[in-house]
């Protein structure tokens, strides 16, 4: 993809449809549709960083996902974030362009310890990056991070805005996700019939965000399916109230 978007500093993917897509080709074994998952991730990342995104996150398993999915399937996809961040921590991409790997949310709680172990080792052979940050959403939901924020900010004695706008910078300065850019554009697959965000997803650095519903399940999208996404964004006019 050589065509770069000036203004797309943050893209963000909420990588809906896996299951439905493993249901159309027969595939049982959960493991197996998330490694495919993740393995399109990377693909779908460096395709954002060539079109000029600065930022690249990924939605990659809400806290309800982990702590109140079947046992079978929150097996596979902890296998798959094992496979995921071992590979983050020695891609090519990665290392050839500086990006920065990070994992918001509540993951050190509900997962196991040796997908901590992985998570962390790629979150640490990263850590002196800053050309581009890949960030992976864990355990994240944004309703609760807005509650942590609120907790955060009340135990800050120091913290009393004076006005509106002074709160809600301070809101943001105590969320797990508000050092991040602001998000340009939200792309959310397997959802172009019932197209919608869940779980207030990084609502306090998206409030000027455009959204895309591609037509396919995450496991088909491609950079091809990307760029035509990306020229869709490009030329849409963005008044940002004005």
């Amino acid at each position: 993809m050589s065509k770069q978007v000036s203004y797309l500093k943050h893209v963000s993917f909420i990588p809906d449809g896996n299951r439905r897509w493993a249901a159309q080709h027969g595939i049982l074994n959960e493991k197996k549709v998330y490694d495919q998952g993740s393995d399109i991730a990377s693909d779908i990342a460096q395709a954002a960083f060539e079109a000029g995104a600065d930022c690249v996150s990924f939605w990659a398993g809400s806290y309800n996902n982990i702590i109140k999915r079947p046992k079978g399937f929150v097996g596979g996809l902890e296998d798959a974030y094992v496979r995921l961040f071992n590979k983050l921590a020695t891609h090519p991409l990665i290392h050839e362009k500086q990006v920065r790997v990070e994992a918001p949310g509540e993951w050190r709680d509900i997962l196991r310890p040796d997908t901590q172990t992985a998570i962390n080792e790629a979150l640490e052979t990263t850590k002196n990056y800053s050309a581009k940050r890949l960030i992976i959403l864990l355990g994240y939901d944004g309703t609760r991070e807005r509650g942590a924020a609120v907790q955060s900010l009340l135990s800050d004695q120091q913290s009393v805005p004076k006005n509106i706008q002074e709160a809600a910078d301070l809101l943001r300065q105590h969320s797990w996700t508000g050092d991040l850019p602001d998000v340009d554009l939200i792309v959310r697959t397997g959802a172009w019939q019932d197209p919608h965000i869940s779980a207030g997803f990084l609502s306090l650095i998206s409030s000027e965000s455009q959204l895309a519903f591609p037509q396919v399940l995450w496991p088909d999208l491609t950079p091809a399916i990307l760029k035509e996404i990306l020229d869709d964004f490009s030329n849409r006019e963005r008044r940002l109230g004005r």
